[in-house]
Order: structure tokens, then sequence, then C-alpha cells
């Protein structure tokens, strides 16, 4: 019988399974753990979420400042003005130990402090019209005085009702109320009731208070993180604003009588920006542990807030123009008021004035004149400070004047067309939108590999003067980096996040990495880079790794005008010439001018609001310096003019100062030629740290002076009307029903 051999297939797999299997293990726990970060970071997510919008959410709709001025309580105020807080504010400035940098805070401007010396200021800082004054300590001194006024705004844009005040709560405004107050209105003023109207709304207290006289009204549109709440440090920051303003007319009152019978009122535009609680998280955990967890779930909730800002839009942009209507209308005699009106918007408040306004910039344009000048969009000026909104609502305008604008001459276009359309606009054609954001660096763009081994050349090329002025620049660059980068983070890196762009988030880690490192960020300076220690190479491994990953991460929105915002994007520079060349731009859309302060940066300390009386302040009047600037630089139509730069005045004039920073046109010494004509009326400025400075450092006095000499001054030798543009007075509406004769 013969014998039979067999085999079991199983045994002969045996070498095969026990090498897979601990690929097989590995790849399971790889799964297991991967699966449980995510679900852990999805259930922190949600965690968070849950913890905004429902443990430390603020109200939905609450007005903070709707107090009818005619209650006691308003009245008195603003009939003999309330100094509380510069004289609490003078107190704690004696023992006050602050630290005067990008994120100063001002001790002697808090609501907060008067309430502790007095509860019932709780209740006088909630009226809707408020009268404040500064006084000085000197003998020959004199105080600063202004109205402070406020709009708030439901997250729909409705309006909120002026309440009174009864047996100490709020209640609402009933007929009987507003009928006594109109007819208190018609003794006093001697008018019929067809010419009266109620006062319900902020809006109408403010009209009302606007008619007469001549104002320089200053409007603030908050953004992200901020309300109207008592204590808010943006009302803080107007009033600042306020009280700047009312020295800087003060010290053109020898020189201009107007500006001495001109009264201040300062606007502020509010709404629920603040979606944390974050102040009552610091009153609960104290300043680090309670600010870190605000910051924390604020941080979340910056597109939430974005739409609301965009929806408020109409409703903001109708008050103010509403507001304008009245500053418009002339004397009863038929002589101007000479009334003024700058509008400012900071983060989202600058997206809110952004998308309410561009449709009418917009149309603006494509209905402008030849060689005449643009009338203002709103008011006198308005002002982006640090706008978080989409670049594409700027690169819109610049696109609708690009197109009427004949940049190079071709066979179908001469050199002397080109020339011609140089004048699109007039010498004398003022800014009407003005954004200034806080810049990350020099130059624009970066330094790229052969730039440096330009900028160290020593030979008479022509180019010396410009290479060492590159030199000081960076110089100033490299210091900024070695002491921390006061610029813009919130638009400049986290919006792009937010947007599903990380490349700016992926600088942003390599930055930190450098500063660890103690080396200067890659193509951001010549200085010759400092090899990293071994421990600090190994520290810095996840950062720089994480910095690869957000940088060539896929799917990424590559659309630079929707991911990047107003002040942070900026021409892509020509890839011939170096430096000090002017090449044309292959995409002429984005920042287009510069401002730098006229002292170092940290040179310049903070004015605290309660000495600004007597505080050593000096903002001339600077009239004509724009045309003056133009007129320097007209061989080259006007291009790259300078504030600094000033062509001869025709007299000694001392109302023909220059500004209190330094005004750019075109990005200099960036390789980039101007994308905009010199007499463009839309400034979009990079700003550098020693003139503004981080997300909030738009406080220093030279910054408050150069952004009202503006509009105070008469800074081209033409001065617009303000528009009414709501149409005819108010009057009652014809009755449409039975009131007509038969014929």
């Amino acid at each position: 019988m013969r014998s039979q051999q067999t085999t079991d297939p199983r045994a002969s797999s045996g070498p095969r399974r026990s090498w897979l299997a601990p690929i097989w293990r590995i790849y399971v726990r790889t799964l297991r753990v991967t699966s449980a970060t995510m679900v852990g970071a999805a259930l922190l997510i949600l965690g968070v979420l849950f913890v905004n919008y429902g443990v430390l959410s603020t109200p939905q709709a609450r007005a903070y400042r709707n107090l009818d001025p005619s209650i006691p309580e308003c009245q008195d105020g603003l009939a003999q003005g309330w100094t509380i807080l510069a004289e609490t504010g003078r107190r704690r400035l004696a023992g006050a130990s602050t630290v005067d940098d990008g994120g100063w805070i001002d001790a002697s401007n808090d609501e907060s402090a008067a309430i502790a010396s007095d509860p019932r200021w709780r209740t006088r800082f909630r009226c809707a019209l408020q009268r404040h004054i500064v006084p000085s300590e000197h003998p020959d001194g004199k105080p600063l005085d202004y109205t402070l006024g406020f709009l708030e705004f439901q997250e729909d844009g409705e309006p909120y009702a002026l309440v009174s005040r009864s047996s100490g709560s709020d209640v609402a405004n009933t007929s009987a109320m507003l009928r006594h107050a109109m007819e208190s209105q018609m003794r006093a003023s001697g008018a019929v009731a067809a010419g009266v109207r109620p006062v319900i709304t902020q809006l109408d207290a403010l009209r009302q208070h606007l008619a007469t006289g001549t104002n320089y009204v200053l409007v603030f549109v908050h953004g992200w993180r901020h309300d109207a709440r008592v204590g808010d440090g943006n009302v803080a920051d107007l009033r600042l604003y306020a009280a700047h303003v009312a020295r800087f007319l003060q010290q053109r009152c020898p020189t201009s009588p107007k500006a001495c019978e001109t009264k201040v009122t300062a606007i502020y535009v509010g709404w629920r920006g603040a979606r944390v609680d974050e102040r009552g998280l610091r009153n609960l955990f104290g300043d680090a542990v309670g600010g870190f967890f605000g910051d924390v779930s604020a941080a979340a909730t910056l597109f939430d807030r974005k739409p609301v800002s965009e929806a408020i839009a109409p409703a903001a942009i109708s008050a103010l123009r509403s507001i304008e209507s009245v500053l418009a209308a002339p004397r009863p005699d038929g002589s101007e008021r000479d009334n003024r009106l700058i509008v400012a918007g900071h983060s989202l408040g600058g997206n809110m004035l952004a998308t309410g306004l561009k449709d009418d910039v917009l149309k603006a344009v494509r209905r402008h004149r030849f060689g005449e000048s643009l009338p203002p969009v709103l008011g006198n000026l308005v002002v982006l400070i640090n706008p978080a909104s989409e670049a594409s609502k700027w690169t819109a305008i610049q696109r609708a004047v690009w197109e009427r604008i004949a940049l190079h001459p071709d066979e179908h276009i001469s050199a002397a067309e080109v020339a011609h359309d140089a004048g699109t606009f007039p010498p004398d054609q003022r800014p009407v939108l003005v954004s200034v954001t806080a810049a990350l660096a020099f130059p624009a763009g970066g330094l790229r590999p052969g730039d440096c081994a330009w900028i160290g050349l020593e030979i008479d090329d022509g180019f010396q003067a410009a290479r060492q002025r590159i030199r000081q620049r960076l110089a100033s660059t490299d210091t900024m980096f070695d002491s921390g980068v006061d610029y813009d983070w919130a638009t400049h890196d986290l919006f792009p996040t937010f947007k599903l762009d990380f490349r700016p988030a992926s600088g942003y880690l390599d930055r930190v990495a450098a500063r660890f490192e103690g080396r200067q960020p890659r193509g951001m300076s010549c200085a010759p880079p400092k090899p990293a220690g071994s421990l600090d190479a190994l520290l810095t491994l996840p950062l720089r790794a994480l910095s690869v990953v957000a940088g060539t991460f896929p799917f990424q929105v590559s659309l630079r005008e929707e991911s990047h915002t107003i002040g942070n994007l900026d021409p892509p520079r020509p890839a011939a010439g170096v430096l000090a060349d002017a090449q044309p731009s292959a995409a002429p859309f984005g920042t287009t001018h510069e401002l730098l302060g006229l002292r170092d940066a940290r040179a310049e300390g903070h004015h605290p609001y309660a000495t600004l009386a007597d505080a050593a302040i000096d903002c001339p009047r600077t009239d004509r310096w724009l045309s003056r600037a133009r007129a320097r630089k007209a061989e080259q139509s006007g291009l790259f003019w300078d504030s600094e730069d000033l062509a001869p005045a025709e007299s000694a004039d001392p109302s023909l100062g220059r500004p209190a920073a330094r005004f750019l046109h075109g990005l200099t010494l960036t390789g980039i030629a101007p994308i905009t004509l010199a007499n463009d009326p839309f400034w979009n400025m990079r700003a550098f740290d020693n003139a503004l400075s981080r997300h909030d450092g738009y406080r220093l006095s030279s910054f408050i002076c150069a952004m009202n000499q503006l509009v105070m001054d008469n800074i081209t030798g033409f001065a617009p009307r303000m528009i009414n543009r709501m149409g005819a007075p108010d009057h009652p509406p014809a009755d449409p029903g039975g009131n007509r004769k038969s014929p």
C-alpha cells in the first residue's frame, strides 16, 4: 500500500500571517486613535459651541444705551455735562502702572470705576445722549466738551425704541409721554404740531440734537467681540477720539472762527458683536484664567458674527444717511452750516460699512464724469480700520475704475490718450473711502531670493540711495520681529483660516518657530540666518511640521480676493526688476498706499483720556497738503507722492502744515508701480506699526489726528458740500383719502 503525504494549507501560510499580524495591529490601533481623536475634536467643537451659544451667550436682543434723553437723569447731564470719568480717571492714574504698548489700557476712561464710586452712574451711562467734559488742571486751560450718542441695532437690523424710568425700572414710552414731549418742544420752539416729530428711537434723538448749529460728527462702528454695554472698551475708545477732536478744534480756533463754534458729537453704532460674555468670565475667574477662556470661546464666533454685521449693514447705512441729511440741511436763512461727518468702522464694523456702501460706490464710479471730483459716498469720509472684510469688496471698486482708464498705449490707444486718462480725477480730488490696516512687514509680499544680494551691493549704479532706504526699513523690520510683530493678526491670519485658506496660518506658525529659535522668518530679512540649536529645532519641529501641512493642505480656497481681507491683499510683484524699480503688476488690485508714523515704533506714548485737556498734543492745520504733494511729482503725473515732500507753499501761512503721519502713494521700494492714479479717491493703506499696530492699536494721538485732518482741514483747496441723499426734508405725508375736492 502506497503511503500519501498530506500538507495543511494553513501551515504554509503561518510565516506570512506572523509577518502581517503586527502591521495589522498597528493599523487598527492607529485607526482607533485617529477615530478617537476625531470624535474628541468633534465633541470639543460641539462643547465650545454649546458653551458659546448657551451658557456664556450675551442677550440676543437688548439695548444698553436707550434711556430717553428727556428723563431727569439724562436732561441734567446734557445741561451741565459730566466730568466724572475724567475726575475718577485722574485718581486712578495716580496709582496705576500700565504698559504703554499696542495693547494699552486707559485706566482713566473707565465707566466701571465711576459706577464703583457711585452706583447711580449705572443708570446715567445708559442715556442715549450724554455730554462729557474733560476739565483742564491748568488755570488758563480750557475744558474739552463733546456729546456722545448711540445707535443700536438688533441682529435683523431693527432699531430699539427709547425707554423711560419709573420707580427704578425701565418703562416703555406711551403715546401720552410722546404727546407731552412734543407739546413741550412746541412751546420751546414756537413751532406747530406739523413741524415737530416725536422722539421714539435713538436716531430721532440724534437728529434733533444735530438739527441746529455747526457740528463735527464722528461715527464709530464697532466690530467683533464688542457691543454697547456700559464699560465696553470700544465705547471708551470713541470717547478718547471725541476728546481728541475737541482738542484739535480748540487748536484751530485762533485761526478759524468756525472751529470755535463747532460742537463735537460722537456716535457709537452698537450691535451684538460680542456673542460670548467675556467680561463675565473675567469677573468670575479673573483676568488670567477668565481672559484665556474668553479668548478661546470668542475665537469660534468670528464667522458667526460676520453675517450679522452684513445683515445690519442696510439699516446702519440708512440711519447714517438720515443723519447726513440733517447735517446737509442749511440754516433757516439759507447759509451753509459747514458741518462735517467722518464715519469709521473697525474690524467687522469695517465689514458692515464695506458691505453697505459697495453698491453705492460702484454706481458712483460708473456714473462719474471725466475730470470731475468724485463726491463723498457718506458724509465727508469713510475710514475702515483693520476691516475684517473680503478683499473682493474693495477690488470690485478698483476694477470699476481700472476698466475706465487706459494704462498703456497700443495700436488702438495712443500715448496721448493714456496721459489724458491720468486726469480722470482732478488734482483737488479728496479721498472718499480709506482703508488702513496694520501690515505685517516690509516689503509687501516679502523678499525674493537674490534681493538681499542686490540690497548689499556697493556700486554706483544709480540705486545707492534706494538701497540705503531699503536697508533702513529692513532694519526696522528686524527690530519689529525681535520684539514681537505688532501687526493685525486677526485679519491677516485668523480671517483666512476661517475662509479655509491656511497659507497665512502656515506663515504664522513659521514665524512663531523662527522667533523661538532666535532667527528671522524666511523671506522677511536679509540678516544672516542663525543656525537653530538642536534642542530648539527639536522643540519647534511640531510647529514647523504643522506649518508645512497648513501651507500644502489640499482643497484650500485659492482665490485670495475671497480669503484675504481688504488690507492684506497686496498686488503681486512683477517677475522682472529689482526692488527700486516700478514695474506694472499683472494683477493691479489690492493695497495702494502706505502710512508711516513720524517717530520710531513705540517712541510715541498714548495720552490718557483724563489728561487730554492739558496733554502736549499738536495737530496743526494742514490745508492744501495733498495738492502740494501731488504737484511735487507733477513730472510723473503725481505718482509716488509723499506727504513729507510737498511743493513750496505760495505764502508763509501757518495753516499750510504737514499731516501728523506720513502718507505715501504706491508701495515704494517694492518693485511695483502704483496700481492707482495719483488722484484716485480710494486709498487702501498698509500701515506700519509706528502709525497703527495690532488689531486694536488705533489710539495714538498722531493716528487720530492724521485721520481727522483729512476731514477737518481743506487738504486740496476744494471742500465738497455734504449731500442730502434722503430726498426732501421731513414733512407730513399727503392724505390719500377723502380730503380731495371733487371737480
